[in-house]
């Protein structure tokens, strides 16, 4: 009988489990719950650190046998072999290549008992919204920064050297604290976090000892400017990262600025999202340009260029829902010096009521003539392409 089932429960294995099936539940689930597979799940992140704490703790036999003997919160069991979750995930599944893990720090474990304590500062994460013609052209992004640095002053120490320090009372010097936390549909567990009076240091500073700039906080405020670029053909969902443009830490480095591209909707174009390096556009057509053909300017394209389009008289009807390929006229394909496809579907307008009243007036004169072609617009790039098909 084991004392609590919380981890088992939430890898969705038997308390007798095998290495081998341990292992392998916890690739399926955290391939399923990788926050980056499930951008607009919340608790995603949560889950996912979860998973990592259950899988090491059951992997390690002695972790294991403590676990089921007291559970999460019984006596302290020595540290890890992984820096943190996503360094696990990393080992296990040869560095999965999904980006930046976004916000978190790498945690290491206190010689002294304390608990995780840090390894890499905290990631910083910034939405940044571009147009689809800066996804198209590319663009040159330079902004300010605020980010955390080591206070100067005191030189990260947050007070006078040769200070005394006082013993955090809320987690007794430890530096974390178990704490219920949802851990997944129908799961609740207790989780290890860090002590949020002392951030996991296990002792305050004493008010009298604290440093007058930084208010014994070890860090200050710092606008910088950064610069990066945004290559033509990004898509939407890219992350690029900045190494060590994120907040700063006492003894360790710092974190990295990682920004999440969010490409607009387009009022004229989309990009399916099979095929990331095509375009989709529609044109509209009067009936004697779908009858008779026609030779003009059809659309402008994102960087401005207008593209000529042929249909010649008598070739063929293009009708409603017809579709031409341009090829070469889509987005760029990164890292090469071609271009996805531009798909072009037609609408095709009838004549309005007037124009059909005025048939039924005389039957005996003969139709009136079809409208006229559109005029042509000046001082455009040409492109002759052709043919049309459905």
């Amino acid at each position: 009988m084991v004392a609590d089932t919380a981890y088992y429960d939430l890898l969705e294995i038997h308390v007798e489990a095998t290495e081998v099936e341990i292992k392998r539940a916890y690739k399926k689930k955290a391939m399923k719950h990788h926050p980056d597979k499930n951008p607009d799940d919340p608790l995603a992140h949560e889950t996912f650190q979860a998973i990592g704490q259950a899988y090491e703790t059951l992997m390690d036999p002695n972790l294991r046998e403590s676990y089921d003997r007291y559970g999460p919160d019984g006596p302290p069991r020595g540290g890890g072999g992984f820096a943190d979750e996503f360094d696990m995930f990393d080992a296990m599944f040869g560095g999965f290549g999904m980006g930046g893990r976004g916000g978190g720090a790498s945690f290491g474990f206190d010689p002294a008992g304390r608990g995780p304590r840090p390894t890499r500062g905290h990631n910083t994460d910034v939405e940044y919204q571009i147009t689809l013609e800066e996804a198209y052209k590319g663009k040159r992004v330079v902004m300010a920064l605020e980010r955390d640095r080591i206070c100067k002053t005191c030189k990260g120490r947050g007070g006078r050297e040769g200070m005394k320090m006082t013993t955090c009372g809320k987690c007794e010097g430890k530096g974390v604290m178990f704490a219920d936390r949802h851990l997944a549909p129908g799961v609740v567990g207790k989780m290890r976090v860090t002590c949020t009076d002392c951030d996991g240091v296990g002792e305050h500073i004493r008010e009298r000892d604290r440093c007058k700039r930084c208010k014994g906080k070890k860090v200050m405020k710092e606008k910088k400017r950064v610069e990066f670029q945004i290559e033509p053909g990004t898509e939407h969902g890219e992350r690029i990262a900045l190494k060590g443009e994120g907040d700063e830490e006492p003894d360790v480095p710092a974190g990295d600025v990682i920004f999440h591209i969010r490409i607009k909707p387009h009022t004229t174009f989309m990009r399916p999202t099979q095929s990331p390096y095509d375009l989709q556009t529609t044109a509209t057509l009067n009936l004697s340009e779908a009858l008779l053909g026609f030779r003009r300017i059809l659309i402008v394209h994102l960087d401005g260029r207008g593209l000529r389009v042929e249909s010649k008289r008598g070739e063929r009807i293009i009708q409603h829902g017809d579709e031409l390929v341009i090829h070469g006229e889509g987005m760029p394909v990164r890292g090469t010096a071609s271009k996805g496809d531009l798909y072009i579907k037609f609408k095709v307008e009838m004549p309005g009521v007037s124009w059909a009243a005025r048939q039924s007036e005389d039957s005996v004169q003969l139709p009136a003539p079809l409208p006229d072609l559109d005029p042509e617009p000046e001082k455009v790039d040409v492109r002759h392409l052709s043919p049309v098909r459905r």
